[in-house]
């Protein structure tokens, strides 16, 4: 199992995923606060959206540590 995990195509499969969470939730932040603006109601939304984004960054900055490791 470790050797699955410290794999090169393991860590381009969750940078793949980071990249569709970053793109997702940066469409669920627009989506919401275009259909209602900046309100009270939003707020879900866009915490949504936010950690969607931050778990891709999050994905970005393993993938890319893990490589000047080796």
């Amino acid at each position: 199992m470790k050797r699955l995990l410290r794999s090169e195509g393991y860590a381009r499969a969750r940078l793949f995923n980071g990249a569709l969470f970053a793109l997702l939730g940066t469409v669920v932040v627009v989506r919401t606060l275009a259909t209602t603006g900046p309100s009270w109601g939003a707020i879900p939304g866009c915490v949504l959206g936010a950690a969607m984004i931050a778990l891709g960054v999050l994905r970005y900055r393993d993938y890319f540590g893990a490589r000047g490791r080796r």
